[in-house]
């Protein structure tokens, strides 16, 4: 892919993403980051292509109700896109369809989103089985006014003038690639910044913190006002340390004493010289002639595992913020106190902590978090499968009625009203 198609600092939100016969998915379920027209908390909504949208939504359900399949399925849609050029033409797709009702076997799995990049909306989306894909569509979808840019089914790709950088290339794609990807990597504009959205659209797991342990250390280290700012994030969470530093150990320091020699030796051979970065954490150690200093202990050894959960997010967090592009975090609540899960909130809901309209989307079941004062009514997201058939249904806060019709109001104390079943998406116990 031509890199000097890559355009910094550009504006790209999540407005939607819709899933349908995908793992407990089984008609199509759209969740949008669409601000409703509500009244509370108004400082919290950004504005962009003229759109009110929201920077947080949190996704509450019982436990298989849903909720993470939905993040799942996020992630299967950017995999399958970013890699679709690489395919192997032979090769079959991935997929996890609804298995709970035989005739959607024979159904595709369905994924659209609809995002925002710098002045325009774009609304892209495929459907695909495990040999092809079986329909593929780009709309330029600016001001409410949908332009078509390209539209594929059984009977072939059709590409419209206004999308230039496809035509001719219609038959140069295999029925198991996506045309989008393939323009893409032809240097197409349009198509390039739409793939562009999706390598930064990130979602990662909010109990396997370890998974980017190493990008947190290199990015509270470096020199860099980024780094500053991550700083002055982790201070803000009172985590208890007073500084932190890097240190690097050879890597063969890093193996165990009684790690097998012949595994030892090829580990050796195959990455000499390698070093293996840690954080060291500083603390004030009190001496007996009534002075102080400041001394550094390993992280992994003095650390509580919410402090070492932080630290580990603190890379993905911090980038998010800084370059504007979406996080998607499950679990996002696991190892840590309520009151920096609520810090990690405020700084994506406040203008002032969150200036490039970053956006954050995790699933939980904090019900600290069921506040009018943390969360407007449009924030708030439930998942809850139908007993019949098991499927997931998803739906807000905001488009919940009682019985005599009207809206949840926000003076509600939402956390009460969930624990009781008010608004479902709770554990059915049986006694």
């Amino acid at each position: 892919m031509r890199k000097s198609l890559k355009i910094q600092g550009r504006r790209i939100m999540l407005l939607s993403f819709t899933v349908g016969n995908f793992r407990s998915f089984k008609e199509n379920k759209t969740f949008s980051m669409k601000a409703a027209s509500i009244q509370e908390l108004k400082d919290f909504v950004r504005k962009d292509c003229d759109i009110d949208i929201l920077p947080v939504t949190a996704i509450y359900g019982a436990n298989s109700s849903g909720k993470s399949n939905l993040l799942i399925a996020m992630m299967a849609m950017r995999s399958i896109l970013l890699s679709s050029f690489k395919t192997n033409p032979t090769e079959d797709l991935d997929t996890d369809i609804f298995k709970l009702d035989e005739a959607y076997s024979q159904k595709p799995t369905h994924f659209e989103v609809v995002c925002t990049i710098d002045s325009k909306i774009f609304r892209y989306g495929f459907e695909y089985n495990a040999k092809r894909i079986t329909k593929e569509w780009l709309f330029d979808a600016t001001k409410g006014k949908e332009k078509l840019l390209f539209t594929r089914n059984e009977n072939g790709i059709g590409v419209d003038e206004k999308f230039a950088e496809g035509k001719g290339k219609e038959e140069m794609t295999t029925e198991n690639k996506l045309f989008l990807s393939l323009v893409a990597n032809l240097n197409g504009k349009i198509s390039y910044s739409v793939m562009n959205w999706f390598q930064h659209f990130n979602i990662i797991s909010g109990i396997n913190d370890e998974d980017f342990k190493l990008f947190s250390i290199d990015y509270l280290t470096k020199d860099s006002p980024e780094a500053t700012k991550a700083k002055s994030f982790l201070r803000s969470m009172d985590l208890g340390f007073s500084s932190l530093k890097k240190i690097e150990l050879n890597f063969e320091d890093t193996l165990p004493p009684d790690f097998p020699k012949d595994l030892r030796k090829d580990l050796l051979k195959k990455y000499p010289n390698s070093k293996t970065p840690f954080l060291k954490s500083g603390h004030i150690v009190h001496l007996n002639d009534g002075t102080s200093t400041e001394q550094f202990f390993s992280v992994e050894e003095m650390e509580s595992e919410g402090t070492k959960k932080i630290l580990n997010m603190s890379g993905p967090i911090m980038d998010t913020l800084a370059n504007g592009h979406t996080l998607v975090i499950d679990e996002l609540d696991a190892k840590l106190h309520p009151l920096l899960t609520r810090k990690i909130i405020e700084t994506f809901n406040s203008p002032e902590t969150n200036p490039n309209k970053a956006q954050l989307i995790f699933a939980t079941h904090d019900t600290n978090l069921l506040s009018n004062k943390i969360l407007r009514r449009d924030q708030i997201w439930f998942a809850e499968k139908d007993r019949n058939d098991e499927s997931t249904d998803i739906y807000p806060l905001s488009d919940i009625r009682e019985q005599n019709g009207d809206k949840i109001r926000n003076d509600r104390i939402y956390e009460k009203d969930y624990i009781n079943g008010k608004y479902g998406a709770i554990p059915f116990l049986r006694s």
